[in-house]
């Protein structure tokens, strides 16, 4: 019998989702193997699906990319890499997104109304330049691209990012209240977001496995509205890339967390026990 038809094409957004959700896996479980499988496939995306020009493109196929990046694959891949820096702390990959962020702003942005186009400027002109939103099997690029500028304008200090999420969640604002089941992924921007989100920053000596312990009390708990970072001590380039982590250093040597809420810090807790003793105060609180 003939054999059936079969899609093996790679896609990029595809791939951006599924490097989230082994990232993801890797930070929640502690499962290097997850984290390991995630960047192999964002080294294949980065180094395989772009233009010379460095643009990203959709489709790569017998070893041929080809098609400019649609706005999902954007969103998606900004996720992936977001939650690959949060399993690996490798400072490359936040930079990556940033990157895609600004190359997606500049492609897709609705400058006047806010919002993103699901077709690049520079794609064929159609009709119609549509705005995707909603949630389905997969989620829209507009709501997932509302989760990740909020989230990398915490991560980061650029406040700009976080405002184009904002006008973002404002243009959809009457679709959303009108059907929002419609819409969750948006609705999960939204709430982090509105917040209150908290920004957990652990600066360590290098080799400081209480700083691994550290990252795990945060990862073992379900808290939906943070981002976390890893301060070295000798900074390197992830404070050319958050300039604000510079002064964040251990203090005294041992391993330090720094908790704070819309970029206001709370004295920092010096040592493991002291941040399980916050961790749990908060925890309280919220009950």
């Amino acid at each position: 019998r003939e054999r059936p038809l079969l899609a093996d094409k790679v896609l990029a957004g595809w791939n951006g989702l599924m490097i989230a959700a082994l990232a993801r896996g890797a930070w929640v479980l502690g499962a290097p193997e997850y984290a390991e499988a995630a960047g192999k496939a964002a080294r294949f995306v980065r180094e395989r699906m772009k233009a010379p020009e460095g643009r990203l493109l959709h489709r790569y196929r017998e070893g041929e990319a080809a098609i400019p990046a649609y706005l999902d694959d954007y969103a998606f891949m900004i996720w992936g890499l977001i939650e690959l820096y949060g399993a690996t702390f490798e400072p490359r990959w936040l930079e990556e997104a940033l990157s895609l962020a600004g190359e997606m702003k500049r492609l897709f942005a609705d400058g006047e109304k806010g919002g993103f186009f699901f077709t690049g400027n520079d794609a064929e002109k159609l009709i119609v330049r549509t705005k995707e939103i909603y949630d389905g099997a997969v989620p829209s690029g507009n709501s997932v691209a509302a989760l990740c500028l909020t989230k990398l304008g915490r991560m980061t200090g650029r406040p700009g990012l976080e405002s184009i999420a904002d006008d973002l969640l404002r243009e959809f604002s009457g679709q959303i209240s009108g059907s929002p089941t419609a819409y969750t992924q948006m609705l999960i921007a939204l709430d982090f977001a509105l917040g209150p989100a908290r920004e957990y920053v652990i600066a360590c000596e290098p080799g400081d496995g209480k700083a691994g312990m550290m990252l795990r009390e945060i990862a073992e708990r379900f808290m939906p509205r943070s981002v976390v970072l890893l301060r070295p001590a000798e900074g390197g380039p992830v404070t050319g890339i958050v300039p604000m982590l510079e002064g964040m250093t251990a203090a005294g040597g041992k391993p330090t967390a720094y908790i704070c809420e819309e970029y206001a810090c709370a004295e920092p807790a010096v040592g493991i026990e002291e941040f399980r003793k916050r961790l749990l105060e908060m925890e309280r609180e919220n009950e």
